[in-house]
């Protein structure tokens, strides 16, 4: 059995490994990660991992540290050790903006090819938090598909009316329907995940993605909480990021319940996200519109007559606020980066003042 090939080793990254020199090392994927701790599977088993000084001193960012999904070079120690040297390319990179620290991101998982993004339709239902989840798929350019949860305790007129909400507000996107009780649902999820390709489970706590994690992998590999009484929001029941191999078919990965969401790139996120404002914005009479106040704007003229959603427009303006306001903290941070360069040179006497 190829364990490698189990975890997603593909042609891409053997061409690449083939045109290194990467003779004197081995090759992983990290399977845990917790606060820098990891996990690393070889062709030869599981092994404890701690980054090399090399790697610990040229990361400049957190997105620089291994990940859940990376592919690294390893040399092992004793008692089941290795040292992790390199992080080989990504092909992709989940990340949303680091909650309370605006200009900064944060790392969810790499290589990932689909996206289960998940939500529970009853009493956490929040389109939203879908379009920030979405949001975050697109900007890392991975397949989302949306799962909607507990469907066995939501009567047929409700579920409707919520399938109509989100029809109306994305195009193009699968959406299933899920009970990780009476496993309706369940079959369509199966076969979409196909052997060698990575999946990451994302959304808020309490939506069943621990459940469905369990229930693919068929025994209990994760821990699952009721909702909590009163709020009926889900309890925190994963603190890392793991990922798990399921027998002849793919590779999923878990991640901690999301409910405040950054999302952290270019403002072309915002337009796969908010593809039906950005079509209707091109019958706006300036090209440069805000779709706040100007006349004649095509956005404003379709949510006046209901055909987009006011809580979809609001969050359009919410969202490419808050990208607007973490491209200038990542600016500012930058800035206040290179004045400390510019301060520890001894030959720039006028910045050590």
């Amino acid at each position: 059995m190829n364990i490698l090939q189990d975890l997603g080793y593909d042609a891409q990254l053997d061409t690449f490994i083939q045109s290194q020199d990467l003779a004197d090392f081995e090759i992983g994927r990290i399977i845990r990660e917790s606060k820098k701790k990891y996990m690393v599977k070889t062709q030869g088993g599981n092994y404890h991992g701690q980054i090399s000084g090399k790697l610990r001193h040229e990361a400049k960012n957190r997105s620089d540290y291994p990940a859940v999904g990376d592919w690294v070079t390893i040399k092992p120690m004793e008692n089941d050790q290795v040292i992790i040297y390199e992080i080989l390319p990504r092909k992709t990179i989940i990340e949303r903006q680091a909650i309370g620290q605006f200009g900064k991101k944060q790392t969810i998982a790499t290589n990932v090819d689909v996206a289960f993004v998940m939500q529970d339709i009853t009493y956490d239902f929040n389109l939203n938090r879908l379009d920030r989840l979405i949001a975050i798929c697109f900007a890392s350019k991975i397949k989302p598909v949306v799962v909607l949860t507990k469907i066995d305790i939501a009567d047929k007129s409700e579920l409707a009316d919520k399938m109509a909400q989100i029809n109306k507000r994305f195009n193009e996107i699968a959406i299933l329907m899920l009970s990780n009780k009476s496993m309706e649902g369940f079959p369509a999820i199966q076969r979409i995940i196909e052997y060698g390709k990575t999946y990451c489970f994302i959304g808020a706590s309490g939506a069943g993605k621990s459940t469905l994690i369990n229930n693919l992998v068929g025994e209990k590999v994760m821990l699952t909480k009721t909702l909590r009484e009163k709020s009926h929001k889900g309890q925190h029941t994963t603190s890392h990021r793991e990922l798990f191999i399921l027998k002849n078919s793919g590779i999923l990965i878990d991640t901690p319940g999301m409910r405040e969401l950054g999302v952290a790139e270019s403002f072309k996120t915002l337009e796969s996200t908010f593809e039906i404002i950005f079509t209707l914005a091109t019958s706006c009479k300036y090209s440069d519109c805000t779709h706040l106040i100007e006349p004649e704007c095509a956005v404003r003229v379709a949510l006046g007559k209901n055909e987009i959603d006011q809580s979809y427009y609001d969050n359009f303006l919410k969202m490419k606020e808050e990208q607007a306001h973490f491209e200038l903290s990542k600016k500012g941070i930058k800035d206040k980066e290179m004045m400390k360069k510019l301060k520890a040179d001894p030959r720039n006497k006028k910045f050590r003042k």
